[in-house]
């Protein structure tokens, strides 16, 4: 067999079996699908080095195309940079405009883009790392960079501003909010402790709460279930279904 026919049988080999490259304890070895013939395997095995040349020759090819590839790429996007860059810097000359426009008692919120609905951009609004809400804002406006033809922008900043007085305001609430939950909380789990201290000193259990569910019985025709919770006299939770038709 000529060394051209050789490599084309070691080469049906790799892609017929799945063969790569596999390094156990420092030894460089074969990993397959192995075929039904033991004698094709024997085969496999005698041509292992030849093989193992193969697989490293078309890593190396592999490489070198992703390398081209890089290159054209970074190639292209220098490219496009250097078009973009004027019209990123005149878009930057019309935000600086639009933030000279912000009321001297407020302050500027960022607006950072998280996604899209049905093409339009949906907005997070944060003033001192403080969350708020499009409601509370004022939008002094957009700057855009477009390139020439293009129907939209590939780039776009959005300049808002929210009252200090307001984002105060807003702070305060939730700190409000924030006690208000914890005060809550802390109730329902002093409830819920008096509940299994019952439970235990009665041995009997005791009802938490309840509520609706959807039917978890398929061969029952209920359309919701009425599940109540239970503290055990031994301090664990017990849940109870009850059908409704």
């Amino acid at each position: 067999m000529d060394r051209k026919m050789k490599l084309e049988k070691i080469q049906e080999a790799i892609k017929k079996y799945s063969i790569s490259l596999a390094v156990q304890d420092g030894q460089e070895g074969l990993k397959l699908a192995p075929p039904k013939s033991a004698k094709i395997m024997d085969e496999i095995k005698v041509a292992k080095p030849e093989i193992i040349a193969e697989l490293k020759r078309q890593q190396e090819d592999r490489k070198a195309a992703n390398a081209i590839r890089e290159a054209k790429w970074a190639e292209q996007r220098a490219a496009q940079d250097a078009i973009d860059a004027p019209l990123l810097a005149a878009m930057q000359d019309r935000a600086n405009d639009l933030r000279a426009q912000i009321p001297a008692d407020h302050i500027e919120v960022v607006a950072d883009k998280t996604g899209d609905m049905d093409g339009a951009p949906i907005m997070q609004y944060t003033a001192n790392g403080e969350i708020v809400s499009w409601q509370d804002i004022n939008v002094v406006g957009w700057a855009s960079a477009i390139r020439p033809g293009a129907m939209g922008s590939f780039a776009s900043v959005q300049i808002c501003s929210i009252g200090k007085d307001k984002l105060e305001q807003i702070k305060a609430d939730k700190i409000v909010a924030a006690n208000k939950k914890a005060d809550e909380e802390k109730t329902e789990t002093d409830r819920v402790d008096a509940i299994f201290v019952t439970a235990k000193e009665t041995g009997v259990k005791q009802q938490i709460r309840h509520y609706m569910a959807d039917c978890n019985d398929p061969q029952e025709e209920c359309s919701t279930d009425v599940v109540t919770v239970y503290a055990m006299p031994d301090g664990t939770t017990k849940s109870e279904r009850q059908h409704t038709w």
